[in-house]
Order: structure tokens, then sequence, then C-alpha cells
């Protein structure tokens, strides 16, 4: 059964080809970081010498387990870990041998074909697994405001449909088969947080703010930022500017350094007259005759630009808070965008593993 984590790393330069096969097995999740990747030399990880002297010498020949363990000097466990992961990721095939020992090769007889080859499957379970969003999203949060959007590198892992087991439903296989409890998940609750936060981008007409969160659930600032991070790393959602927040803040920037500075200072380092003055004196005046409101003041600047708002709340002293939302405003333009990220990153893959093939 294909399972592939992806795990996008800084693209590399050069053609240096321990440099290249490194990156490619970091990038498709083979070496777990706080073990031999941490190690002063990187070119002498089993794994990273099982494909450049092994497999990638001579792509079509059979090696039997007893035979690759003693070119690697390693033991038969670690090896037979180091088959499983790139079994499961696609690189490596194998069949029975004439002497009953399985023969193991690279697929396809060379790495490009076979990243190539990986990337269809990866196209179509990716189809099958996304589908259900389209169906499960039932909020539309509003896309039209995309300042301050920031991206995190893919990390991301793909498995094919599967049974469900114990008390899974459709979502808790979704969470966990694409990653996102976390590298050690527990068993799924009813008040399992990764769970509550998807299911609430899901339901959501408006990005989440920390804070928000804090008061719904009473999770920490902390591990709900983890929660969204892994849903933003996955392409699920992204951290934005609260767009819809702007008039109240707003509201109460100027209404604050009003109290505390005057309308002078207001019209001049507070920004008010760097917009419409007919808007400025207005505002002025509604302060004056304690009437400046948050509906008030919606209104009033309604037909000012965003970006005249954001920087008079800069001016002003005031912060535009962030929030999290789906990367779409449909189940199926969040999975259009998660096959985006994904198809970009096999375009990496697929030009490295060429340029692997030609050193070799």
């Amino acid at each position: 059964m294909l399972r592939l984590r992806l795990d996008e790393q800084p693209a590399p330069s050069g053609k240096d080809a321990d440099m290249l096969i490194a990156w490619l097995l970091d990038t498709l999740g083979l070496v777990r970081r706080r073990n031999d990747a941490d190690s002063s030399d990187a070119t002498q990880r089993p794994l990273l010498r099982l494909m450049r002297d092994q497999l990638l010498k001579e792509p079509m020949k059979g090696r039997d387990a007893k035979s690759l363990a003693k070119n690697l000097d390693i033991s038969m466990t670690a090896l037979h870990h180091h088959l499983k992961g790139l079994q499961s990721a696609r690189l490596v095939t194998s069949q029975n041998g004439p002497n009953g020992w399985q023969m193991h090769h690279l697929r396809c007889g060379s790495l490009s074909a076979a990243i190539d080859l990986l990337h269809r499957e990866v196209k179509g379970i990716l189809t099958l697994r996304l589908e259900p969003l389209q169906s499960w999203q039932t909020g539309s949060p509003d896309h039209t405001g995309e300042d301050g959007i920031e991206s995190l590198s893919l990390k991301l892992t793909i498995c094919e449909p599967r049974p469900l087991l114990g008390d899974e439903d459709d979502i808790d296989a979704f969470l966990n088969d694409f990653g996102l409890r976390g590298e050690r998940p527990k068993q799924s609750s009813g008040d399992d947080l990764t769970r509550l936060v998807f299911e609430k981008l899901l339901s959501a007409n408006h990005p989440i703010s920390l804070d928000e969160a804090v008061a719904e659930w009473g999770a920490t600032r902390p591990r709900l930022a983890r929660t969204f991070d892994r849903l933003r790393a996955a392409g699920l959602s992204q951290r934005v500017l609260r767009h819809d927040r702007m008039s109240v803040i707003l509201w109460d920037a100027i209404s604050s350094q009003y109290k505390r500075r005057g309308k002078e200072w207001l019209l001049s380092k507070g920004g008010l007259g760097r917009i419409d003055e007919k808007i400025s004196k207005r505002a002025i005046k509604a302060l004056e005759n304690d009437k400046f409101d948050t509906t008030f003041c919606a209104e009033l600047f309604s037909k000012v630009s965003a970006e005249e708002q954001r920087l008079a709340i800069n001016l002003l002293g005031g912060r535009l808070p962030y929030g999290y939302r789906l990367s779409g405003n449909s189940g199926e333009d969040v999975g259009r965008h998660i096959s985006q990220l994904v198809d970009s990153l096999f375009t990496r893959l697929k030009r490295v593993a060429a340029t692997i093939d030609d050193l070799n």
C-alpha cells in the first residue's frame, strides 16, 4: 500500500550526486532527522549508500537482502527498515529470485521514471482522498482580500484508501492518513483538538483567530498554533489578515488615540489626514459629539479602500489580527490548491531525479 510522506526541503543547487540524493530522500520523508540525518557525514547514511552504491549503480540488477546487508555492513533489521520505506515510496520493487530470496531493484529501471510513475499514482490517490471535502465544507470564507497570506513548506502524508479501523469515521481516517494529527497521533476522541479545528474551518464563513479558538476550546495558544500550522503545511488552510475585523480595529484605534492625543494628532501623525477630507472631518465631528461607535465607523469607512484603512490602522498604532481559513471557497478549490502544491513539488523531484540519472 502506498504511504508517502512528503516533506518539502529547500531546493538543492549544484550537481553533487550525494547532495541531490540526500535532498530527494529527505523530501520523500524517508529520513527521520532525529536519527541518522543529524550525523556529521550525511553521505554515510545507510539509506543514501543503499541508493547510491547499490540501487543506482545497476538499476535493473536484482539484489537480495543478504548481499545488500553484507555490502552495506548493516544488520538485516536495518536493511529491512530501509527497503520497506523505499517500497512504500514506490522507488524500489521486488520479485522472487531463483534462490528463494526476494530480489530488489529500482522501479522502472531509472529514478526519474520511478518518480514520474509515483507522481501519476499520487495524483490519482489525491483525487480520491480529497473528494469528500466537496460535501464536508459548508462554510464559504471570503477570499477577496489576499494580503498577508503566508505559506509554509509542504508537509503532507499521502495514503491510498483503506478500511476504517475501530471507531474511526471518514473524517478521522482523513486526518490520520494525511498526517494532520502530528508525528505521534493519539487515538481520536470526541474532544480531539485537530478534529474540532478542522470541522470549525469547514463550517466557518470568516477566518478564525487564535483568540477566538482559545475562547472556544480552552487550549493554549502554542498548541492551537501548532494544530493550525499542520493544516497550513498540508495546504488545507491559510493564515491571513482579518479584513472582516478592520472596521472594529479602526474604531478602537481612532477612539483610543483621540482620548489620548486629540484631534490634531489624528489629522497629522495619526493618518486621518491622508484619507478623504470629508470622511476625516465627519470622524472628528462624531468623536467630539461622542457619537463615534462601531456602526458609524463601519459605515463611514466603507468607501475607503482596504489599503488606506490598513495604513491608517498602522499609523494609529493598531494591529490587524491574523486568522485561519480554508485555502479555497469550496472543497473543490481546496483540493485543487493541494494538488497544485504537490504537482509543484514533484516537478522539482523529477528534475533532480533526472540529474541524478545523468550523473550515474
